[in-house]
């Protein structure tokens, strides 16, 4: 039997929704990217999965390894190695085929589909609330505070400012002492703001599990960019009905060399060359319809070890290469009021 046709779904995914009161979904690859992507992954992980078991908080770590490189380690295995204390029963780690960036990526300086891949772990997570992060971003108490009293609402997406920091290059001991010393930003902050609470959107978005999957996840039509498609889920949210809220508290994002935000500039006069492909499109003022199979649904799962996935490449699981039918205009642009109000066929 071909690869792309065997299937075996280990025990992992037949545990019902739930499971867990908090998903957080990763996604990364062994790539450097950023300059010492592993360590800030490791450091970060670390120090939030310790937070999170100090107060008794069931989580579990989903993590979806997106086009690995063929001639580096996997994640999986260096992450492993590093910290034995991540209680494997905690994890589910999906290895998701190269040929999946080759086949839906839509730019050709579009090197990682960041939110495609998020959308594979939203898809599986089982636990109530899924929080879609990076793997550079340290939970808030004011975050852990509301994990912990249960205090959060179905149909609320949840926002968190972003305090862009910098550790120095030998610390690897992080304490909240450090971490909220005003004098480790390297920027000032940008305060979130009604009524899409945006900046800094990827680094946290929190949602019920069963509104993400209501919404279908983020955008999947529009495979031209990296940029705004954490914000366009923003929109899509409010255009849906559910609130968008301020959690009220930070997290705290590692600067590095690859951030939009660093090196934008660096890009100037020679976008079409950016690695997170164009940035000028209407992520404001548009929404979408993904299909049923959002998040690579019919990718053929092979079973890799204990709670490890390979998602195997078949043409089944790649959306059509062009469906403008799910792009819907705003009801701003039919001369209906703003904000909060979209028109959609869907």
């Amino acid at each position: 039997m071909p690869l792309s046709d065997h299937v075996t779904v280990s025990s992992w995914h037949d545990r019902p929704p739930h499971s867990f009161s908090i998903s957080i979904v990763l996604t990364g690859r062994n790539d450097d990217h950023g300059g010492d992507f592993l360590g800030r992954l490791i450091q970060t992980l670390r120090f939030n999965h310790q937070q999170l078991a100090s107060r008794n908080i069931t989580h579990e770590i989903v993590f979806v390894e997106w086009a690995p490189p063929r001639d580096r380690p996997r994640l999986f295995d260096l992450v492993v190695a590093a910290l034995p204390e991540l209680d494997r029963t905690m994890c589910a780690w999906y290895e998701v085929d190269a040929r999946y960036q080759e086949g839906l990526a839509l730019h050709p300086s579009l090197a990682y589909l960041e939110f495609i891949a998020k959308n594979v772990g939203i898809r599986r997570a089982r636990g109530r609330f899924v929080l879609t992060t990076n793997c550079d971003v340290f939970l808030g108490r004011t975050i852990l505070d509301a994990f912990e009293r249960g205090s959060l609402s179905p149909a609320t997406v949840y926002r968190a400012p972003r305090h862009d920091v910098d550790l120095g290059d030998e610390r690897t001991d992080v304490d909240w002492p450090v971490l909220e010393n005003p004098q480790i930003l390297t920027r000032p902050v940008r305060p979130l703001k009604a009524p899409f609470f945006a900046g800094g959107t990827g680094d946290f978005i929190l949602l019920d599990r069963e509104s993400f999957h209501r919404l279908r996840g983020f955008n999947e039509v529009y495979r031209v960019a990296r940029f705004g498609i954490d914000r366009n889920f923003l929109v899509k949210a409010l255009s849906s009905g559910l609130s968008i809220e301020d959690i009220g508290g930070p997290v705290y994002h590692l600067s590095h060399g690859g951030s939009f935000r660093d090196n934008r500039h660096t890009y100037a006069g020679r976008e079409q060359d950016a690695h997170w492909g164009k940035t000028r499109w209407h992520s404001r003022g548009v929404i979408y319809a993904n299909p049923a199979t959002w998040g690579l649904a019919d990718a053929p799962i092979i079973a890799a070890g204990a709670n490890r996935s390979i998602l195997d490449f078949s043409w089944r699981a790649v959306p059509p290469l062009v469906d403008l039918d799910r792009v819907v205009l705003p009801a701003a642009r039919l001369g209906r009021p703003f904000p909060g109000e979209y028109v959609s066929k869907f």
